[in-house]
């Protein structure tokens, strides 16, 4: 009888840990405080993972928007939609890029996610983010630093336009052309010094920039 006994017990022990202990908060707190414990739970227990909160996002937008990168790929591997778009149509690799999260961007890349680096650039520039690293991972996608728009002008440009020394700088360091002029012909150097921006000025000058348009 006592091995028998020792079977079932061991039988009901192995049991007990196999099952995974029931999450004890919702999905979103769990990744708001990054809580990879209660994160395991709920997929462990079948919980949706593509479910959509009052703000219109997805798990896998809050956790690229906070760059949890060990979080967005458990829920990518537990099945979350990587390109579902949250309510303004924008993927949790757009949110990544929009955050700042290159790291969190770079891996959804890799797990599969698709992205225009070209539009990403152009929305960057947008709204004025000037991370060196943002940057140059889109730079390494393949975005195009002197890509003209409509009006003309480029990245470089419209940064010069807005003020944005950071950002203007950074471009320059990854290779944008200083001399590359907008569809009237104003050169980078020109239009800062119309602006009397005289650190854009000074910042395009070291790096050979010129106030005459280039045969670019």
């Amino acid at each position: 009888m006592r091995p028998l006994v020792t079977l079932l017990l061991l039988t009901l022990l192995l049991t007990a840990c196999g099952k995974p202990d029931k999450p004890t908060m919702g999905l979103y707190p769990a990744i708001h405080r990054g809580d990879i414990n209660q994160i395991e739970r709920h997929i462990r227990w079948g919980t949706d993972i593509n479910q959509v909160d009052a703000d219109g996002r997805r798990p896998l937008h809050v956790a690229a928007a906070q760059g949890e990168y060990v979080i967005a790929r458990m829920l990518v591997k537990a099945g979350a939609e990587i390109d579902a778009p949250d309510r303004n149509g924008h993927s949790p690799l757009y949110v990544a890029i929009m955050a700042s999260r290159p790291r969190v961007a770079e891996l959804l890349a890799k797990l599969g996610a698709s992205y225009d680096p070209d539009r990403l650039l152009d929305a960057v520039v947008e709204r004025g983010l000037s991370q060196r690293d943002v940057i140059r991972l889109l730079v390494a996608w393949g975005a195009d630093l002197n890509r003209r728009r409509a009006d003309g002008s480029t990245p470089l440009i419209r940064a010069i336009r807005a003020g944005n020394r950071v950002l203007v700088k950074n471009l320059v360091l990854q290779g944008a052309d200083v001399n590359l002029a907008d569809a009237a012909g104003n050169t980078p150097l020109a239009i800062a010094t119309t602006a009397a921006n005289q650190e854009i000025v000074r910042l395009l000058r070291r790096n050979g920039a010129r106030m005459e348009q280039s045969g670019a």
